[in-house]
């Protein structure tokens, strides 16, 4: 018997095969690097409207405005809810500037942004001081 130069077909089903399941591996990688810059792009996106949010909450009275909303460029909306954390409390200003008396407390500020027909797409808490002007000044302590 006279052996012949080339491959066998068995020989070349092993190849492709091989072949696939290599390429079927790089698919796999490519499809995960695929879905993790979708991720980092959702990341990005969210980061820049909690970075618009916390701007425009910026100068936030909770207590003069415990909720309200903001609508941003592109239709989403800045909705926001404070709860106070702590009771009351009266702080005198610099006396000798002569500030009246304000009444502060700290605020728990939940942020919701929402998209135009309300689904939600990212939130962030902080806390806040809210303050009051009092009406007349209590008498200084001796």
């Amino acid at each position: 018997m006279r052996r012949e130069s080339g491959f066998s077909l068995i020989e070349a089903l092993v190849a492709l095969a091989i072949a696939a399941m290599a390429l079927l591996a790089i698919f796999a990688l490519q499809q995960q690097l695929a879905q993790g810059e979708v991720r980092h792009t959702r990341a990005l996106h969210l980061v820049a409207l909690q970075r618009n949010a916390l701007a425009l909450t910026s100068d936030l009275n909770p207590t003069a405005e415990p909720q309200g909303s903001l609508r941003l460029a592109g239709g989403q909306w800045v909705r926001w809810n404070s709860a106070p954390l702590t009771p009351p409390r009266t702080n005198v200003g610099a006396s000798s500037v002569g500030e009246g008396a304000f009444e502060v407390r700290l605020y728990r500020v939940r942020v919701a942004i929402t998209d135009a027909r309300g689904a939600p797409l990212g939130g962030l808490d902080f806390d806040r001081i809210g303050w009051r002007r009092l009406a007349a000044a209590p008498p200084p302590a001796q």
